[in-house]
């Protein structure tokens, strides 16, 4: 039970800025908790933004809870994955070869790609919650996306090869097998049990999951930990996108 509990606090840990000042350690058995936690760690942040939403739906205007929601957003992930998205773009806009790509990545310098990537995946998820306001129990969806989205970097991380050793995608993937990530969607099942559009917004996601996954061979022959947190922001504005077209056509 010691090895669960670490495993989750370590997940909470390494995917969010929630203060934990808790030492776990980092043995075999606590590493492959951490991963099965990992979409544990977006039912906290979904839990967050839900209270949040709940709270202010009836008080605040659409533009302002929206911006306010992507904000908590933002900071409960403490803008990790947002810096694997500058880091991709910068390297994937140099039209550089496959090593100067690997080198830009290395770089913790933002350009301007990286720039032009963060204010369009931002403008485009307050578009997409501003609007999905008007779905009713739209506050379940904001629990279920960022659970979705830690689910992909598992995918993400067992479905393709590590381009480096020692990197933090190495360093993860070495602990994750299909057993974790089985485990790890269980999260899911409650909620794709009473809702079908769950259920497809899972499947949709491998498919991101493979064509994002596939760039990334293309781009770099491989993945590290830059397109392992860009794929988390990526999962994210995908199942937004593909609940915004449900609602658009009425499914939901």
């Amino acid at each position: 039970m010691k090895q669960v509990f670490y495993g989750g606090i370590l997940a909470l840990q390494f995917l969010t800025r929630i203060p934990l000042r808790i030492e776990c350690g980092m043995d075999e058995k606590t590493l492959k908790w951490a991963l099965r936690f990992f979409p544990g760690s977006g039912l906290v942040i979904g839990a967050c933004m839900f209270v949040l939403f709940q709270l202010l739906n009836d008080i605040l205007p659409a533009s302002m809870l929206s911006l306010l929601l992507i904000s908590v957003w933002v900071y409960l992930s403490g803008g990790l994955h947002l810096d694997g998205v500058m880091d991709v773009a910068d390297a994937a806009g140099s039209n550089g070869d496959v090593e100067k790509k690997r080198e830009i990545l290395k770089d913790s310098r933002a350009g301007s790609f990286a720039v032009l990537a963060v204010i369009f995946l931002l403008g485009w998820k307050w578009i997409f919650v501003h609007n999905l306001l008007l779905i009713d129990h739209f506050g379940i969806y904001l629990i279920v996306i960022p659970m979705l989205s830690r689910l992909q970097v598992l995918m993400h991380l067992y479905g393709f090869k590590a381009f480096q050793t020692g990197g933090m995608a190495s360093f993860w993937k070495q602990h994750l097998s299909m057993k974790e990530l089985i485990i790890a969607a269980c999260w899911l099942l409650p909620f794709m049990v009473f809702n079908w559009i769950f259920c497809m917004m899972f499947l949709l996601q491998i498919l991101f999951c493979f064509l994002f996954g596939r760039w990334s061979e293309k781009q770099f022959q491989g993945i590290n930990g830059d397109t392992a947190g860009a794929s988390i922001e990526g999962a994210e504005i995908w199942n937004l996108g593909v609940l915004f077209s449900f609602f658009l056509f009425g499914m939901v």
